[in-house]
């Protein structure tokens, strides 16, 4: 008996490793694990005007957790997306654009040539006919409070023609109230503004973090006790560098399961995570940067969409002191374009099932800002939503941010933006056509539809060469064959066969493929 147990248990573990070792093989032909050196680091902290900002002079590989996109980025000495030939002197007869934003203008997602700035410049000097610049300050987190100290301390410097401001209203207004802010990022990290009478004030300026106060704001989340390292965690440490299938499984779970991404933190086979973070709030946590959504809004919400209305107007009123025009382009989340995102965020945080929310609320709330402020503004979320139906894929599925497909249609729906505004002078023509050429099929996906129309040509051949009758008798044959070795493996409860099983069919299937298809002499060699 003892002799039995022991070789069922090394069945097991010779499963186990087969296994692994055939998944860390599938994972390493496809390439679907980021490397095991880490992405490129482009930020620093802290700066004493906007909290944090770009690290000058970085060109460096770009690639998130779930290796969505790898790309190289570009940063010139004054921590600006592109050239170092963008310098704050500026040649006559060159258009000048100031494109102030956020992550999604920084766009550490794509090359440097796809951005919204590169793919809007391109299409304005094309228009023109003349030199156009335009100079992106986008930096991830920032708040249109960081946008408005940067324009003043370093925009004015460049004397833009235009201020092009990307509004990405999902969390632009809770970046800007301290109250909101500072309990979602768990710190007071930079200055904030507040409005007193009416009047901005500055608060925190310059940044010193060791002279701010501790977060005291009603929303600050549960704080997470101190996790030591687990049994384990030499392993992780171990297989992290060496395996891809570690490194492609590490960010799936900890989206998939954060309780037992927890579990694993706990052991050490993971490094604790945001989702440890998750796990400690309880069942009924409804993350802050959704409640933009709840209607209606709260207090807090409330003021900090008058706070960010006076910080428009203060952005208008800084490019009119330079002579430069403004304008903006605000920006709708994904999960207003692709609704079954929104659904996966309602499973994932059940509690949020029982409260209204309303989608479109910010995008009307960032519009009504900005008319207020008398800056011209226009939505790209009637562009993106067309965009979605019948074009490559606009967002990526975990990161949240522009493909390079959502950043070029977005470019053109801002041109045309532009062009019909008649903000700048000599800008005429038709509309640009807002469609997207389909992306081109890649070697890999060539391969695998090759095989798929061998096998599906080879099953035809076998049906015409035999006849559908015997065919179908054939095939039932076997399936009954395969079911009676599936309910004896139960009846002896041989479990353990069963990986086994699953090989011997698959050369089963492999070897009627042989005999139906011209690629038969190949398969019997892999065999």
């Amino acid at each position: 008996m003892m002799r039995k147990g022991l070789s069922a248990i090394l069945l097991i573990c010779f499963y186990l490793i087969f296994f692994a070792l055939v998944v860390e093989a599938g994972v390493r032909l496809a390439g679907a694990a980021p490397p095991a050196a880490p992405s490129g680091w482009f930020w620093r902290s802290p700066d004493p005007v906007t909290g944090w900002s770009h690290l000058p002079g970085v060109a460096a590989r770009s690639f998130n957790p779930f290796y969505e996109f790898d790309v190289q980025v570009t940063l010139n000495s004054r921590g600006i997306r592109g050239p170092e030939t963008l310098t704050y002197a500026r040649t006559d007869g060159v258009y000048r654009v100031l494109l102030l934003g956020d992550s999604f203008m920084e766009a550490l997602q794509v090359n440097d040539d796809e951005t919204l700035g590169e793919v809007l410049r391109s299409h304005l000097q094309a228009q023109l006919g003349r030199p156009v610049e335009v100079i992106n300050s986008g930096v991830s987190g920032f708040g249109t409070d960081q946008e408005l100290l940067w324009l003043r301390e370093e925009g004015v410097k460049y004397a833009p023609d235009l201020v092009l401001l990307a509004v990405y209203p999902h969390n632009d207004f809770m970046n800007n109230a301290e109250v909101l802010e500072s309990a979602n990022q768990g710190a007071i990290s930079k200055p904030f503004f507040a409005l007193a009478d009416g009047q901005l004030q500055l608060h925190y300026y310059p940044y010193d973090p060791a002279s701010v106060p501790p977060v005291s704001s009603p929303f600050a989340e549960v704080a997470q006790t101190e996790m030591a390292p687990g049994p384990l965690t030499p392993l992780a440490d171990w297989l992290r560098p060496r395996s891809a299938f570690y490194r492609y499984f590490d960010p799936r779970i900890r989206i998939a399961s954060p309780r037992t991404a927890a579990w694993l933190a706990r052991t050490g086979l993971l490094a604790p995570g945001q989702e440890s973070q998750l796990v400690a709030q309880g069942a009924g946590f409804v993350p802050l940067t959704y409640r933009i959504y709840q209607n209606p809004l709260g207090p807090e919400w409330q003021q900090a969409v008058a706070l960010t209305t006076a910080l428009f107007g203060e952005i208008r009123t800084t490019a009119e002191s330079i002579g430069a025009q403004s304008a903006a382009l605000v920006i709708p989340s994904p999960e207003t374009v692709y609704p079954a995102r929104w659904q996966q965020i309602l499973t994932r945080f059940p509690a949020m099932q029982s409260d209204a929310w309303d989608l479109q609320q910010p995008e009307r709330l960032a519009l009504t800002a900005l008319a207020d402020a008398g800056i011209p503004a226009h939505s790209l979320a009637t562009a993106l939503a067309r965009g979605a139906a019948n074009a490559p894929l606009l967002y990526f599925a975990e990161e949240g941010h522009w493909t390079a497909a959502g950043h070029r249609l977005a470019a053109l729906d801002g041109f045309n933006f532009l062009q019909t505004s008649g903000l700048i002078s000599g800008l005429a023509g038709p509309p640009l056509e807002l469609s997207l050429p389909r992306p081109v099929r890649t070697p890999g996906e060539w391969m695998v539809l090759a095989i798929l129309l061998v096998i599906a040509l080879s099953l035809l051949w076998e049906m015409w060469k035999l006849g559908p009758r015997r065919w179908l008798r054939n095939v039932g044959v076997g399936l009954a064959t395969v079911g009676e070795l599936l309910m004896y493996m139960a009846r002896q409860r041989q479990f353990a066969l069963l990986p086994l099983l699953i090989l011997l069919l698959t050369f089963a299937g492999l070897l009627v493929l042989a005999q139906a298809s011209v690629v038969g002499p190949f398969i019997y060699t892999l065999i």
